[in-house]
C-alpha cells in the first residue's frame, strides 16, 4: 500500500502551495475516519497552532481559513460533509496524511475512535508534538506524562470522570486542549497550572461545576469554550483570572448573563467574540445598548425567557452567527433595522451572518417569519412543544419583502438542513412552494398537521440524500 497507493496519492500533497497549507491537511488526520470537522472548529485549531497569518485580523485569518479549506477539497484531499459547515476526510486519504507525519519532525500520535479504554502505554512522550485520542471510552487518565514537545492533546468524546495532575505537570509547549463532550467530567486538577503555553481549552459539553484556581496562572490562555455546562454555576472573578481572554463561550450554559456579568465581560479588553446564554429580556435590551459588547456576539440562547415582546437589532447584532431560543414564552419576536433613530445599510438590514436558529419549546407566537431576515440561514431547526402554525407567514412575509425589497430573493435560499419536530399545531411552512435549491436534509415528525403537499418538494431532497 505505501509503494502503490501511498507514494501515488502523495502528489496531490506535495503539490500543496507551501509548509503551512500542508501542516493544515496533516493536522485533520487526527480526527476518526470520515469524522464530518466542523470548519470554524477546525480554522480555530489551526490559527491556535500558528498555522494561519498572525498578523491577520479575526475575520482576514478565518477568511484564509475558509480559502485553505477550498483548496484541500479542490486537490481533493478534503471532502464536504453532509453540510457545508463541515468536512471530512476519506479514509485512504487520511492514512496518506499519517504516513506524511510518520515521515516528518511533526510527530502524531492518532488513535481516535479505537475502542480505548485507557492511555497506550506504548505513547512515545517525549517526542509527540499532535495527539488524539478523541472518541474513545477512557475513564480516567493517571498516568505522568512528559511531553516537552506536545502542542496539541485532543481528548474529546471520551468517558472522563477523573484527571490526575500529574497528567499535566511536564506539557509546557501544549497550546491547544479539548476536553469537550465528557459529560461525568465535573472538575479539573489544579496541576493545569503548569500548561503555561496553553492558548485553548474546550471544557464544552462536560459536568464542570467550577473553574479551578489553576486557571489564574494561564496567562497565555485566550480561548475558553465553556458551552453546555448545564453544572457550572459561576465564571465569577474570570476578567481577573484570565484577563487577556479574546473568546469567551457561554452559549447555552447554566451561566447566564446578568447585570454583575455584564460589567465583568466588559472588563476583558481584549475580548473579540462572546457566546451568551441570556433569560432576562432586559439583560437582552442591555447587551444590544453595548455596541463593543453587541459587536462581540456571535452565539445568543433565549433560555427561560418570558416576556410579551423579544426586540433583537440587525445594527447591534449585525456579527450574530448561531441563535437559539429555548423553553421559553415569547408573544413576539421585533427586528428592529434602526440604530438612533436612523435606518442603517438599507439595501441588506438583516443578519448577514446568521446561519443556524434553534427553537425549542416556544409558546406565544403562531410563526418564525422574523427569520427571513436571515438571508444566509443555513439550518433551521424547530421542535416543541409549541404554539406555532406556520414557518413563514404570508401577510408578514410579504410586509418585510415590500420594506427590504433587498433583503429577501427568494426565502430559505441557501437553507442546507430543515427539521420540524412534535408540532402540533404546525400546518403550513410557507404560503407557497418553495425553491430551495441548496436543501440537503429534511426531517418532519410528529406534525399530524402539516399537509403532504406543503413538504412535496422537501421529500424530493430527502430520497435524494438517501439515496
Amino acid at each position: 500500500m505505501e509503494e502503490k497507493i501511498l507514494a501515488i496519492l502523495k502528489f496531490s500533497y506535495d503539490s500543496l502551495k507551501d509548509e503551512k497549507v500542508k501542516m493544515c491537511f496533516l493536522y485533520c488526520s487526527l480526527f476518526p475516519e470520515d469524522y464530518e470537522i466542523g470548519k470554524e472548529k477546525l480554522i480555530g485549531y489551526w490559527i491556535h497552532e500558528g498555522f494561519l497569518d498572525e498578523n491577520r485580523n479575526e475575520d482576514g485569518a478565518k477568511n484564509q481559513g475558509y480559502d485553505i479549506i477550498g483548496s484541500l477539497v479542490h486537490s481533493h484531499l478534503l471532502m464536504h460533509g453532509v453540510l457545508t459547515l463541515t468536512v471530512k476526510m476519506h479514509d485512504v486519504i487520511r492514512e496518506m496524511a499519517l504516513w506524511i507525519a510518520s515521515k516528518s519532525k511533526e510527530t502524531f500520535c492518532a488513535r481516535p475512535g479505537a475502542h480505548l479504554r485507557h492511555i497506550p502505554k506504548d505513547i512515545k512522550w517525549e517526542l509527540v508534538r499532535k495527539m488524539s485520542l478523541m472518541s474513545n471510552q477512557i475513564a480516567e487518565i493517571s498516568c505522568c506524562a512528559k511531553c516537552p514537545k506536545l502542542s496539541t492533546l485532543l481528548l474529546q468524546n471520551n468517558k472522563l470522570v477523573k484527571i490526575s495532575g500529574e497528567f499535566f505537570r511536564f506539557m509546557p509547549a501544549l497550546v491547544i486542549l479539548d476536553l469537550s463532550r465528557n459529560f461525568s467530567l465535573s472538575g479539573l486538577p489544579e496541576e493545569i497550572s503548569n500548561l503555561g503555553s496553553l492558548q485553548y481549552l474546550n471544557l464544552s459539553y462536560t459536568g464542570l461545576k467550577s473553574l479551578p484556581d489553576g486557571l489564574k496562572k494561564l496567562r497565555r490562555l485566550i480561548e475558553l469554550n465553556l458551552e453546555f455546562t448545564r453544572e457550572l454555576e459561576s465564571v465569577s472573578g474570570i476578567a481577573t483570572s484570565v484577563p487577556n481572554l479574546q473568546v469567551l463561550k457561554l452559549f447555552c450554559s447554566r451561566v447566564c448573563v446578568d447585570d454583575i456579568l455584564m460589567k465583568e465581560i466588559q472588563l476583558l479588553e481584549h475580548l473579540r467574540i462572546l457566546t451568551a446564554t441570556v433569560e432576562d429580556v432586559m439583560i437582552l435590551r442591555s447587551i444590544q445598548e453595548v455596541d463593543r459588547l453587541a459587536r462581540s456576539i456571535r452565539s445568543l440562547c433565549l433560555s427561560n425567557m418570558s416576556a410579551p415582546v423579544v426586540v433583537l437589532n440587525t445594527i447591534a447584532l449585525g456579527r450574530l452567527e448561531r441563535f437559539t431560543i429555548w423553553n421559553s414564552k415569547i408573544s413576539e419576536i421585533k427586528i428592529e433595522c434602526e440604530s438612533n433613530g436612523t435606518l442603517q445599510c438599507p439595501n441588506s438590514p438583516g443578519f448577514k451572518q446568521l446561519s443556524a436558529v434553534h427553537v425549542v419549546r416556544l409558546e406565544g407566537p403562531r410563526d418564525l417569519t422574523w427569520v427571513m431576515f436571515a438571508q444566509s440561514l443555513k439550518v433551521l431547526s424547530v421542535s416543541g412543544p409549541s404554539s406555532l402554525e406556520e414557518i413563514l407567514n404570508r401577510e408578514k412575509g410579504m410586509s418585510i419583502i415590500n420594506a427590504h425589497p433587498n433583503i429577501v430573493v427568494v426565502p430559505f435560499e441557501k437553507l442546507e438542513l430543515l427539521r420540524a419536530s412534535d408540532l402540533d399545531e404546525l400546518r403550513s411552512i410557507c404560503w407557497s412552494p418553495l425553491d430551495v435549491p441548496n436543501l440537503r436534509q429534511f426531517y418532519s415528525q410528529g406534525c399530524p398537521k402539516l399537509p403532504e403537499a406543503n413538504t412535496e418538494c422537501f421529500r424530493h431532497v430527502e430520497r435524494e440524500e438517501s439515496a
